[in-house]
């Protein structure tokens, strides 16, 4: 039977740890010495993940299975495992083992609004991306900083409120300074000569820049796949194989950032952004928003 990695359940992997500092039903920090548990353990087989986990590897190597897809992680460097993924990390043995992790709740994570738009997306899923992120050392420091910060604020007195909100702020902040070294890394190697720009990653590339443009009003696939002369089923084909999700999600995902932002910060009520991304009315957003994070929009306003 395959284990499934919820937060209470890495809080028990971890728990015996020295070092190792949490925020309850929120994230944890653990590091882990050569002589510690592993960091995902399971009887058997792989484990499906239930939150988010990034794995920082400052020395030595492992093997990870991501969804039946295998990858070499050579410190430094990190490891992002989606919600959602079957998970099997195999560390070389007699290497030196110096790791810390990162596990986030669904419910934790559905706090933090990122800003789509900051990224450069149609340049970093141009290929289909690998879940480890090399990292210089300079830029592994900056990392352990991070961390560092999170198990300070896990720690410190306060109100749990503040600490999630100081928490999801530094959380982001991982998030964007990953998406910059992995789009540094990519625009290096292009520069070399060491990529090329096949038709479909053109058609990728042109997608999302055509969601970008047109999320606010426009959620079908048929849309843009009209957009690109190309038919629904091999839009949505080339934009799963490239980026491992459906073209469907990356629309998804433009839009609920856009509600999540405009539901805590535009002062609008839920009417007004339903309006405002071309829902038909307040019942359709609320069953759509409910759908995607497991809360009405209500909710997410008092949260």
């Amino acid at each position: 039977m395959e284990q499934i990695v919820n937060f209470e359940l890495a809080s028990r992997i971890h728990e015996s740890l020295p070092d190792c500092s949490r925020l309850d039903g929120a994230y944890l920090v653990a590091r882990i010495d050569r002589d510690a548990k592993p960091v995902i353990a399971a009887p058997e087989g792989s484990v499906m993940m239930d939150g988010m986990t990034v794995i920082f590897l400052k020395s030595g190597s492992a093997d990870i299975e991501v969804n039946l897809d295998r990858f070499k992680a050579t410190g430094p460097c990190a490891c992002v495992l989606h919600p959602g993924s079957r998970v099997l990390v195999e560390p070389h043995s007699g290497a030196e083992k110096d790791i810390s992790v990162l596990f986030m709740s669904i419910e934790f994570l559905q706090g933090i609004n990122l800003n789509m738009t900051a990224f450069n997306l149609p340049a970093i899923i141009a290929e289909k991306p690998s879940p480890v992120a090399r990292l210089s050392e300079q830029d592994f420091e900056t990392m352990e900083r991070y961390l560092q910060l999170l198990r300070s604020n896990a720690e410190a007195p306060g109100t749990r409120q503040l600490a999630l909100s100081i928490g999801g702020n530094l959380v982001a902040a991982i998030i964007y300074e990953l998406a910059r070294q992995q789009y540094c890394r990519m625009a290096v190697e292009e520069e070399h000569g060491r990529r090329s720009v096949s038709t479909r990653v053109g058609y990728v590339h042109d997608f999302v820049k055509l969601v970008r443009a047109h999320y606010a009003t426009e959620r079908s696939v048929a849309f843009y796949a009209e957009k690109l002369c190309i038919s629904p089923k091999y839009l949505s084909l080339i934009v799963k194989q490239a980026t491992g999700r459906s073209a469907a999600r990356w629309i998804d995902e433009f839009v609920l950032m856009e509600a999540k932002n405009l539901l805590r910060y535009s002062g609008k009520n839920i009417q007004q952004v339903a309006y405002a991304l071309n829902f038909s009315n307040q019942s359709s957003f609320g069953k759509y928003f409910k759908h995607l994070t497991g809360m009405s929009p209500t909710e997410y306003q008092k949260s």
